[in-house]
């Protein structure tokens, strides 16, 4: 599933993709890579695609084992290997410890994730890192690569937080 089927933009921009996008995205990589698309498989990306919140691995094979496609534990393990792989999952550290996992696209891009419901705002570019690049070239550090991930809380989460700290 390396093929890149996502159009890429230098800019520092958020992309949004919703879960029917992200199931048709899938499901295409895994055709151009000849991966075949049993039942499970199908049932185990459609079960991701659904998914509004942050997921463990665990929570996936045992909602996708009592569908009626029969998906096996280690079926579902191995599809979250291979989609964390290509890029089309993004595992993250939660606030317990645990990791959970988010839908995201392939390629080069940051996250910012809420923790309390997994929302996940994908940020094209890398301009933002600039300053930071200036920074460690003062103290003759040359970065060669990066990952940046940030996490915290959604406006709708914060709205709902607020809410129960004042007591509505």
């Amino acid at each position: 599933m390396r093929t890149q089927i996502v159009p890429r933009r230098s800019d520092n921009s958020i992309v949004t993709v919703s879960a029917v996008d992200w199931e048709r995205l899938v499901l295409a990589a895994c055709r151009a890579e000849h991966i075949r698309l049993t039942k499970p498989r199908r049932a185990i990306i459609a079960w991701i695609a659904g998914q509004q919140t942050l997921f463990s691995t665990e929570a996936l094979a045992t909602a996708v084992a009592a569908l009626p496609e029969h998906v096996g534990r280690a079926t579902a393990y191995r599809m979250v290997e291979q989609l964390r792989e290509t890029g089309w999952l993004s595992p993250i550290r939660t606030e317990r410890g645990s990791y959970a996992y988010a839908r995201t696209l392939p390629g080069h891009h940051h996250h910012a994730i809420c923790l309390r419901c997994g929302a996940t705002l994908i940020i094209e570019g890398c301009a933002a890192l600039e300053t930071l690049y200036a920074l460690l070239e003062t103290h003759g550090f040359a970065v060669q690569s990066h990952f940046l991930e940030l996490t915290g809380r959604c406006r709708r989460c914060r709205v709902a937080d607020e809410g129960r700290a004042s007591g509505a």
